[in-house]
Order: C-alpha cells, then sequence, then structure tokens
C-alpha cells in the first residue's frame, strides 16, 4: 500500500522553481533515502511534503489524502513530521527524550513503538 506519493509536483523559493514536476511514492513499511549533491533539490522535496513550501502544481497524497497546500502542523496530526538536517538538533536531550518528543501527538503507550525502534536500532537502547 503507497503511504506516500508525490505526483508530477512543481516548488520552489520566490520565482524560481527548483522542482519540476518530481514524482515518487513510498509503501508502508519502507525505509528511503533522498540522495544528491548539494543544492539538487532534496530539503526543497522535503519541505514541500511536509508543506513549509507551497504546491504549486501536482500533489502529494499521505495515506490516502491529498496533503498539498495543508498547514505543517495538521500533516504532523496526520502522522508525519520533518527534523531538518542539523547537528545535534536537541544536545542536551537524551536518546530517550528525542524519542518521546517524536511522540508528543500521540496519546496512547509509546512502549511497545520504543521496544520496536530499538530493535532495529540496537545502538539507541544503549545510549539512551
Amino acid at each position: 500500500m503507497k503511504i506516500l506519493e508525490v505526483c508530477d509536483v512543481v516548488s520552489g523559493y520566490s520565482d524560481l522553481d527548483i522542482l519540476h514536476g518530481i514524482s515518487m511514492y513510498i509503501e508502508s513499511g519502507e525505509i528511503v533515502s533522498i540522495i544528491g549533491p548539494n543544492g539538487s533539490g532534496k530539503s526543497t522535496l522535503m519541505k514541500t511534503i511536509f508543506g513549509l513550501l507551497h504546491v504549486r502544481s501536482g500533489k502529494i497524497i499521505f495515506k490516502g489524502d491529498d496533503i498539498s497546500g495543508i498547514n505543517p502542523d495538521t500533516i504532523v496530526r496526520k502522522g508525519m513530521s520533518y527534523v531538518p538536517q542539523e547537528k545535534e538538533f536537541f544536545p542536551s536531550l537524551t536518546v530517550l527524550e528525542n524519542l518521546e518528543m517524536g511522540a508528543f501527538i500521540r496519546d496512547d503507550d509509546i512502549s511497545l513503538s520504543l521496544e520496536r525502534v530499538y530493535g532495529i536500532f540496537p545502538v539507541l537502547e544503549e545510549m539512551r
């Protein structure tokens, strides 16, 4: 099942288009990496997906809903978030506190999710 679909999206900054009709999709359960040289549009793509930049044309579908033009806070409540590339984004927090920050909108017990994360990334459990 496609969890995220980017369909022929055009986006950019001011009057400059950076993304020119990009399309991609991510299946549920996949881990995907966006790679490319500096200036190739990786950050622009991510900011557009997460509602930080305007979709000039095309659409973005998340869990079956068109999220093109939706505010970032609404996108977060739908279950998707964006952390910009920064070294030590929250340097004073522990690994556990960082993971808990990522679950702040959830109102259920996150212990099973933490176990799953630690199962995938055992080094995080050692560092928590």
